[in-house]
């Protein structure tokens, strides 16, 4: 059963996905390899912005819990974000010149697809040192250590 914070989420990402149909025709029909990538990957990295910006709202709203637990661990919408970010710049910056042809159909497609990802790997931590995949809710609580 998802939570009303969930619900919330899914009406923005809908929300969002509606937008990008109504402005298709005004965005590019074609980017770049590494351009495409780093745009999506910033999408990912925002719709995570957006939703730790509530969680730490509503954690001060309650009074501010302190940190549950202590581990090696990174959350994987921002692994997966950040590594989308740096190959992109990459691409760009070493000059790949395939150009990805985006039809106006494409864009709230890809926008939803890359949203409902986030969505769907929001819980989702790897952590090293043993590694794993590890499911916790609204991770903000885990104190991450490097070593």
């Amino acid at each position: 059963m998802l939570t009303r914070a969930e619900r919330i989420e899914l009406g923005l990402v809908a929300l969002a996905t509606g937008v990008l149909a109504a402005i298709a025709g005004r965005l590019p029909s074609s980017l770049e390899l590494g351009s495409l990538l780093a745009v999506a990957a910033l999408a990912l990295l925002g719709q995570g912005l957006v939703r730790d910006l509530w969680l730490l709202t509503k954690q001060r709203q309650a009074g501010g819990a302190a940190p549950v637990e202590e581990a090696r661990c990174m959350c994987v919408e921002s692994t997966v974000g950040l590594s989308g970010v740096l190959a992109g710049v990459v691409l760009t910056a070493v000059g790949v010149p395939v150009a990805v042809s985006l039809p106006a159909w494409v864009w709230p497609g890809a926008g939803a697809l890359v949203w409902l990802g986030g969505f769907a790997m929001k819980d989702l931590v790897i952590q090293w040192s043993p590694w794993k995949l590890r499911r916790v809710k609204d991770h903000g609580s885990i104190w991450v250590r490097w070593r």
